[in-house]
């Protein structure tokens, strides 16, 4: 099983080319500013089933690859290491993961889990996000994280965006099952979520709402 926080397709600003993302639930690190506040709670979010999921993703048309964010999807390694074998058991798609966590401490850490994972991973984007970090950078919140390509997929893409000193890749809004707005990207500006919230609270929407997931 996964705890997921939710999943959605075609994803264009979390990696390049068209995406399937998930949002994995349940996160350690609570950074300040977080733009998924409701995906560090550890008991929230939904289980859906490795092999639904996989299903899922593979109904997905015209998608270069899955970006895997979160909360922090380190804590459910060995369930995603399934998952994207039976993702690429498949198809040839590339693998982009967000962590709060940095690439040294997982590649020292004592989870054979991490390790699978990190061996199945594309691009990783480590580190935390730091409020007074905040930059407008490629798929990055904070100058502290970095875009580590783990194999060749992605080092041409990354090499340019750094060389370049490419900015946010834009933002994407949504309306949920229940009419509820949402967004992915990395915002260009520093306390995005707060402002988004407060204006859509002046209006009478809630952006904070328990939602069920749907495969």
């Amino acid at each position: 099983m996964l705890h997921i926080h939710r999943h959605a397709a075609p994803i264009t600003v979390l990696g390049p080319g068209n995406r399937a993302v998930i949002w994995t639930q349940g996160c350690p690190f609570t950074c300040t500013d977080c733009i998924t506040p409701d995906a560090q709670d550890l008991k929230g979010g939904a289980e859906v089933t490795v092999a639904s999921l996989a299903r899922w993703v593979r109904e997905q048309h015209g998608i270069e690859g899955i970006t895997i964010s979160g909360g922090e999807p380190f804590l459910q390694a060995g369930a995603l290491v399934r998952l994207i074998d039976k993702i690429r058991a498949v198809a040839d798609y590339g693998v982009i993961c967000y962590t709060g966590y940095v690439l040294e401490d997982l590649q020292q850490s004592d989870n054979p889990a991490h390790h699978a994972l990190l061996q199945r991973i594309d691009l990783l984007i480590d580190g935390p996000y730091l409020q007074q970090h905040h930059a407008d950078l490629l798929w990055r919140g904070s100058a502290n994280q970095q875009l580590i390509p783990l194999t060749d997929r992605y080092r041409a893409v990354v090499d340019h965006a750094v060389a370049e000193v490419a900015t946010s890749a834009g933002m994407q809004f949504f309306l949920d099952e229940v009419g509820v707005p949402w967004f992915a990207g990395i915002p260009a500006l520093p306390s995005f979520r707060q402002a988004f919230e407060s204006q859509l609270r002046a209006r009478g929407v809630l952006l904070s709402v328990k939602r069920k997931v749907q495969l």
